[in-house]
């Protein structure tokens, strides 16, 4: 071998495996791009400044492709939900997944809903938190 050689089969054995050549294609180089997030798995980061926490949800959702459904498509209890004030311990958002943060406001009566079709989001109130209903249809 000649020292030329021995340079070249050197300098391969020493390259990591993050500098090797992408591999060719019928003269093309294969590019992979990464997977965008356009789903609820999002990451968001935000300052939120609503008052309630209707205001607050509109405020996350913003910009990231989901709404809130229509009150009429959502539970009826949603008014409850949305009602309440902003936690003042979740003004800075981030960096965390959008359901993640949706379903921590949200609380653990109320299960997420998505609509990815229409890219709407709502909030089902949790079976263990409904009112009890007796035979008669009265509330106790």
């Amino acid at each position: 071998m000649t020292p030329a050689s021995l340079l070249g089969l050197a300098t391969m054995l020493a390259l990591p495996a993050s500098h090797a050549a992408e591999p060719l294609y019928h003269g093309y180089t294969i590019i992979t791009e990464p997977p965008v997030t356009l789903d609820l798995h999002q990451t968001v980061y935000q300052r939120i400044q609503g008052r309630t926490l209707l205001e607050g949800l509109r405020e996350i959702l913003h910009d990231t492709g989901y709404q809130l459904a229509d009150a009429a498509a959502a539970d009826p209890e949603i008014g409850r939900l949305y009602a309440q004030p902003y936690p003042q311990n979740q003004r800075d958002i981030g960096p965390c997944e959008l359901a993640t943060v949706l379903e921590r406001l949200a609380g653990p009566a109320w299960q997420l809903v998505e609509d990815p079709l229409n890219r709407r989001v709502s909030f089902e109130q949790r079976w263990a938190y409904r009112p009890a209903v007796l035979w008669g249809g009265r509330s106790p």
